[in-house]
């Protein structure tokens, strides 16, 4: 990253799966973000564990608690199980985090969200894999061409878009590498997302896909649970991985993805 002022901070947070298992760890949470001291917080999905209405009040009185603006994905733990995945899947995040705002931007970000969460489809019969249909995609896609500018393009969703090589089968999302493709022609230069419980950055052609581990949960896979920074100046950025060591979040210990 070029050397300079950093005057955009974004912090990632991803699959809170609320309520966390160890009590003292939300307050952590919620400490070390406010020390980092972000201008935004990304919340790519999975704030709940099975999307009941309690779990997403201790999840919106969680993410009100932290500083900066806010843009919220919902994840395949968003959904509810029975009735409301057929007819109002999202209702239930919605009430809960309200009308979340098409992009944020600073002048040197532009931040957009991609729904990559279904109810329910008769053509995939695992409702918690990922989707990233043409209609979802090509308003991005166009807000990127229109307002990007010179700024760093970043989508937002819950779901990979490509492949990952250590989770290959919850990272098959539909029409991932197209919408992928896709937004990358329009400008998109990251991608921020969870799903994989994994901490991790991989590159294509210039673009690349960040994954965030569990914020939260116990469900860790590759690493303690934790969050992600994104610094972002003077035309460079750089991500690094902020990990639980089952006290604190030790943002002063932060290692880069």
């Amino acid at each position: 990253m070029t050397e300079g002022k950093l005057p955009t901070r974004i912090v990632h947070i991803s699959d809170l799966h609320c309520p966390a298992k160890n009590p003292a760890q939300p307050e952590a949470l919620i400490a070390s973000i406010r020390d980092a001291a972000p201008d935004i917080v990304a919340v790519t999905g999975d704030l709940t564990r099975r999307a009941r209405e309690r779990e997403f009040v201790l999840a919106a009185a969680l993410v009100k608690a932290l500083p900066g603006e806010k843009l919220i994905v919902p994840g395949n733990h968003d959904v509810p199980f029975l009735t409301e995945r057929f007819h109002r899947p999202f209702a239930r995040f919605t009430r809960s985090v309200g009308a979340q705002p098409l992009f944020l931007e600073t002048p040197d970000v532009l931040l957009i969200g991609l729904n990559t969460a279904i109810g329910a489809s008769a053509s995939a019969w695992d409702w918690s894999l990922g989707v990233a249909p043409e209609t979802r995609v090509a308003p991005v896609a166009g807000l990127l061409a229109e307002r990007r500018g010179n700024r760093l393009g970043i989508v937002t969703c819950h779901h990979p878009l490509r492949p990952h090589a250590l989770d290959r089968r919850r990272s098959t999302t539909a029409r991932g590498i197209a919408a992928f493709a896709e937004l990358a022609a329009a400008g998109m230069r990251v991608v921020l997302h969870g799903h994989l419980h994994r901490a991790s950055k991989t590159c294509v052609d210039g673009a690349c896909e960040i994954a965030a581990n569990t914020a939260l949960s116990d469900r860790e896979r590759g690493g303690p649970a934790g969050y992600n920074l994104i610094d972002i100046a003077n035309g460079g950025w750089r991500a690094l991985s902020v990990r639980w060591d089952g006290k604190r979040y030790g943002l002063g210990e932060a290692a880069e993805l």
